[in-house]
């Protein structure tokens, strides 16, 4: 109990001086006031952490923030394949209207235009 206890009240002061260096090399006062209000929050969690894991709470909130964060890849997952799904879609009608001129050519012509044969040779052997 007393290595707990000793643990907890480094990991606090630790995160004091860490804290307090950290104010020290900000230049603006205006982004101080954000990383005070960041660190106090962290501060609070340093200091309840012994309470949190033993209610058993850690775990919880460990969970929760995986689950959140899994949903949130999720959506913008899906969010970046519909993006590309309508792209690839764009890019075909593109290649399809390239190919084809205004659609009222045949894809074929287009290829004898250029030099290209479109004849065709199937010879089927039977063998009996």
């Amino acid at each position: 109990m007393k290595e707990f206890l000793y643990g907890w009240i480094r990991d606090i002061a630790f995160y004091a001086i860490l804290m307090t260096v950290i104010l020290h090399l900000l230049p603006e006062e205006g982004q101080k006031k954000y990383v005070r209000f960041f660190m106090g929050i962290v501060l609070m969690l340093v200091v309840l952490s012994p309470l949190l894991s033993v209610a058993g709470l850690s775990g919880t909130l460990d969970s929760i923030y995986a689950e959140q964060t899994y949903d949130e890849e999720l959506q913008d997952f899906t969010r970046r394949q519909a993006e590309l799904e309508v792209d690839y879609a764009r890019e075909i009608e593109k290649r399809k209207q390239e190919l084809t001129g205004d659609g009222t050519e045949n894809p074929a012509d287009g290829e004898e235009e250029q030099g290209g044969s479109s004849d065709i040779k199937v010879e089927i052997v039977l063998d009996e």
